[in-house]
């Protein structure tokens, strides 16, 4: 089992970093050696910081962009410049808050 712990070390002259580590079962450190190797990088560290740097990147892109096709762009643009009246529901809603949050 892996664990992973965060530490800072302060230092006034120089930036702060984050230090992360690992620890790591031999067969987990041996695959994560051999794929390091095969990608070309000198080492552990580095290979993982660039997977967990892309990973992150490719998890927070599919969760704060929106793709739409050609049709729903132009629906959500017309919905936006164009809204519809708010319906009773909504209006309810809207009053309640107010008098809720003054």
């Amino acid at each position: 089992m892996a664990r992973i712990y965060l530490t800072r070390r302060f230092n006034m002259t120089a930036a702060t970093h984050t230090r992360v580590t690992a620890r790591i079962d031999p067969a987990t450190q041996s695959l994560l050696n051999r794929a390091a190797e095969a990608a070309g990088i000198p080492t552990i560290n580095a290979f993982v910081l660039g997977a967990a740097v892309e990973k992150a990147k490719a998890i927070l892109q599919q969760e704060e962009i929106i793709r739409l096709n050609a049709d729903s762009s132009l629906r959500l643009l017309d919905a936006l410049e164009n809204p519809p009246a708010p319906n009773r529901h909504l209006s309810e809603l809207f009053r309640k808050h107010r008098s809720e949050c003054p």
